[in-house]
């Protein structure tokens, strides 16, 4: 068999096969083992029984029974994706241990819904957790962590194991998948996120998923993906953040199901409703939901957001690396829609993510605002883009020299370390 991207983890899914019997061959398709000449030293396993193919080369995908390769890769074969290897591995190492796996995919909210899941969850159950708060979300670092905890004797000791995975899911017992707020290409412009992580969502025992997404697809499209790993129908949960009714947007307040939800003062943007609701229909299934609710009140988001309030004003900073146009038009709606007036700091860093952002896209949400009463301030390489084309003033990055007397939201990409 072939296997691609070594960037990706390809040696590592080669290593699983070759366990398992089979010839393999890795295409290291992007040059990671030309350009880090220090990365085969860190491998804890040997690869000389892997034929190795440089990115200089172009393998005859036809003369291999199976290729392997990451749901993005650029190629025009019919590949078996890493999701769906990564399934089969753990599959025929552990048996139903994915039944324990609650997987969150989609293009935002992924990181804040698996820290709302392990945060209602800890206290009843022993959790292990991986979002990208603490590294790779790959499919590859599913199988990764699972026999790390394996060969430290440590996989019995958890009850659930919550992941953050990037363009959808592999097998488990509960997955989701939030949003496509921005269904950008990928493989080369062959595919794209929405249709990658849809197909993934038969890897699913319990499926969650927006609505959204049904109304962009059709429930025909959605519904042929909705078989699990041994080909039974699942149950798909619908979740449809239009049923919640706002009571406040700071601190956030709404009604969904005659119940009311709230979060702390920690927490700011009606986004955040989207997410709570997907963690408040999967921890359904694990506790009540009086007590989910009360766990919410106590929620933060550690690392991303930080709100504080100087006299009578607050100073909000979002921090975040998968910040794009959409996400930032909503903040600022928020924050002009809680606040009569202010200063928007917009700016950050420049590939974060494999979703870069289009600084021409966010210009125009920058200019929807100007009839508001709100100030903008740019900030880092993003803001020096910007400020190509608008004249706001601009400073380094997004802390400010001094305080200012207003309500003040930052808004800011940086890959979070």
């Amino acid at each position: 068999m072939l296997i691609i991207d070594v960037n990706h983890g390809a040696l590592d899914i080669a290593k699983e096969y070759i366990d398992l019997g089979h010839n393999v061959s890795v295409w290291d398709i992007y040059g990671k083992l030309e350009k880090d000449k220090d990365f085969l030293k860190n491998l804890n396993y040997s690869i000389e029984n892997i034929s190795l193919i440089s990115s200089k080369e172009k393998p005859d995908f036809e003369k291999y029974d199976n290729v392997i390769a990451p749901i993005h890769c650029p190629i025009d074969y019919d590949f078996i994706s890493f999701h769906d290897a990564v399934s089969e591995l753990i599959y025929k190492k552990y048996g139903n241990i994915y039944k324990k796996f609650i997987e969150i995919t989609g293009v935002k909210g992924k990181t804040t819904t698996t820290e709302l899941l392990h945060h209602i969850l800890k206290d009843d159950y022993n959790i292990f957790l991986n979002n990208s708060n603490k590294g790779s979300i790959t499919p590859v670092s599913i199988l990764n962590h699972i026999n790390k905890l394996n060969e430290a004797n440590n996989l019995d000791f958890y009850d659930l194991f919550i992941f953050e995975v990037s363009l959808g899911i592999t097998a488990c017992g509960y997955g989701a998948l939030t949003n496509v707020l921005e269904n950008y290409p990928i493989g080369g412009g062959r595919r794209n996120a929405l249709t990658a992580k849809l197909s993934t969502l038969k890897n699913a025992d319990k499926g969650y998923i927006n609505k959204n997404i049904l109304d962009k697809c059709g429930k025909t499209a959605v519904v042929k993906n909705i078989k699990n790993i041994n080909s039974s129908q699942n149950n798909l949960t619908i979740i449809n953040s239009e049923n919640a009714e706002i009571i406040s947007k700071y601190p956030l307040k709404y009604k969904y199901n005659n119940k009311t939800i709230e979060f702390s003062k920690y927490i700011f943007g009606a986004h955040y409703i989207e997410d709570s609701l997907f963690a408040l229909n999967i921890c359904e299934n694990f506790v009540d939901c009086e007590y989910i609710i009360d766990k919410i009140k106590t929620f933060e988001i550690k690392n991303r957001m930080n709100i504080r309030k100087i006299k009578n004003h607050y100073i909000i900073e979002n921090i975040n690396p998968g910040l794009d146009v959409k996400s930032i038009d909503y903040a600022i709606n928020d924050f002009a829609d809680v606040f009569d007036s202010g200063i928007v700091i917009v700016g950050g860093d420049f590939g974060c993510t494999c979703e870069e952002i289009d600084v021409k896209k966010l210009l125009n949400v920058i200019e929807k605002y100007k009839s508001k009463n709100i100030k903008f301030i740019l900030a880092g390489a993003l803001g020096k883009e910007l400020k190509k084309y608008v004249d706001y003033p601009y400073i380094d990055n997004y802390k400010l020299e001094s305080e200012y007397d207003e309500d003040i939201l930052t808004i800011y990409r940086k890959s979070i370390n």
